[in-house]
C-alpha cells in the first residue's frame, strides 16, 4: 500500500552487459561504464566513441552492369586480387572476405576466405546461379587515426542459371525474356566513409568488367523482343486484309450476271474461311512471339560440371526457338497462300 510506483514509461533500463556509475555529488568524477562479465570500468566518452565507430551510419554507391558476361573461375579470382591490391595503397587495420556460391534449389556453399573457395568442389552436378565476394576492410586513411568501414560486395549472376529456374517455376516465355535480359549480371555495392576510396573499389571494379569475355547481343533482337507483344495482332491484322483483298477481286468473277446461289457460297467460304485463317494467323504469331521472347543470350558463370551441363543445354535450347521462329513464319506465309487461293473453293 505504501509503495509508490514509477509509470512503466519513467523507468530506468540498465543494459544487460554495462552499468553506468559514477557520484552525483562528486562534479570532478568520470562517468563510467562497466563492460563485459568482469564488470571492467570504462569512461563513457570512451565507450560512445567505440560505439558509435562501430555502429555509425555510412553512406553507399552502387552499380549494376547488364552485359552478357562469360565468366571463369579465373575471373573471380582476377577480381578477388584486383580488390585486394587497392588496399596496398591504404592502411588496412582489419579485413576478412567471405565468398558465398548460391546453386539451384536454395542450396549455397559459404567459404571465409579466397584460399578455401580454391577448393570448391568443381565436379558438382548442381549449377550455381549467383556468385556474392563480401570484404570488410577497416581502414586508416592516410592523416586519420581513427579507422574507417568498409564493406564491398560484388554480385555476379548466372542468365542460364536465371532462365533455368524460370523454366522450372514455369514462367511464362514472354515474361522470361524481358526480366532475364534486364537483370544485371554483375553488381557492386560500397558502403563507405570517404567517397574517395570507393571510388576506387568502383573503378577496380569496372576495369574488371571490361576485361571479362561477353557474349555480343544484337540490338535489332534487343528491338523486335521490346515489340514482340504486338506480333500476334499484326499478324492477324494482316491475314484480315489479305483475306479481303482477295474478296474484293473475286466479286466481279462471281457476280457479273443477277444474284444466284453464289452469294452464299461466297460468304460461306470468304466468312469461314477469314475466321480459320486469321486465328491459325494469331496462333503463328504467339509462337513467332515466344520464339523472340525466348531467344536466349548466352551469359553464365563456370564453376562446375553443373554449369556444363547447363551451357549444352542453352544450345539446345537456342536451336529450339530458332526451329519455333522459322516453323512460325512458313505457318504465316502458307496461311496467306491459302487466302488468296479461298475462291477456288466456291
Amino acid at each position: 500500500m505504501g509503495q509508490h510506483l514509477q509509470p512503466p514509461g519513467l523507468q530506468k533500463r540498465v543494459p544487460d552487459m554495462t552499468q553506468i556509475i559514477g557520484s552525483n555529488n562528486d562534479r570532478n568524477s568520470t562517468p563510467e561504464v562497466l563492460v563485459g562479465d568482469g564488470a571492467t570500468p570504462v569512461p563513457i566518452k570512451f565507450y560512445q566513441d567505440i560505439y558509435h565507430q562501430i555502429t555509425g551510419r555510412t553512406e553507399q554507391i552502387q552499380r549494376r552492369y547488364k552485359d552478357s558476361t562469360l565468366i571463369e573461375f579465373g575471373d573471380i579470382e582476377q577480381l578477388y586480387y584486383k580488390i585486394n591490391q587497392l588496399c596496398d595503397v591504404h592502411h588496412v587495420v582489419v579485413s576478412n572476405e567471405i565468398i558465398t556460391v548460391f546453386h539451384e534449389k536454395d542450396r549455397k556453399e559459404q567459404f571465409t576466405s579466397f584460399e578455401r573457395f580454391k577448393l570448391y568442389n568443381t565436379n558438382s552436378a548442381s549449377h550455381c546461379r549467383t556468385v556474392v565476394l563480401k570484404f570488410n576492410f577497416s581502414i586508416a586513411p592516410a592523416g586519420i587515426r581513427k579507422p574507417q568501414e568498409y564493406v564491398v560486395t560484388a554480385k555476379l549472376t548466372s542468365r542460364v542459371g536465371l532462365m533455368k529456374q524460370f523454366d522450372e517455376d514455369d514462367i511464362p516465355s514472354f515474361m522470361r525474356g524481358h526480366f532475364v535480359e534486364s537483370a544485371p549480371t554483375a553488381e557492386i555495392t560500397v558502403d563507405y566513409a570517404d567517397y574517395v576510396v570507393a571510388r576506387g573499389f568502383m573503378e577496380a571494379f569496372d576495369e574488371w568488367i571490361k576485361g571479362v569475355k561477353k557474349s555480343s547481343t544484337s540490338k535489332l533482337l534487343l528491338f523486335i523482343r521490346s515489340q514482340s507483344h504486338y506480333i500476334p495482332e499484326a499478324v492477324r491484322i494482316f491475314g484480315a486484309i489479305v483475306v479481303a483483298m482477295f474478296a474484293l477481286t473475286s466479286v466481279d468473277d462471281f457476280f457479273a450476271s443477277e444474284p444466284n446461289q453464289d452469294w452464299a457460297r461466297f460468304f460461306v467460304v470468304y466468312g469461314g474461311g477469314a475466321f480459320i485463317i486469321i486465328s491459325l494467323l494469331g496462333i503463328a504469331g504467339s509462337a513467332i512471339e515466344r520464339a523472340i521472347d525466348g531467344f536466349p543470350t548466352l551469359s553464365y558463370i563456370h564453376l562446375n560440371k553443373g554449369d556444363e551441363l547447363l551451357i549444352s543445354e542453352f544450345n539446345d535450347s537456342k536451336r529450339n526457338e530458332i526451329m519455333r521462329f522459322t516453323l512460325g513464319c512458313l505457318s504465316g506465309i502458307a496461311l496467306n497462300i491459302a487466302a488468296s487461293r479461298l475462291e477456288k473453293l466456291i
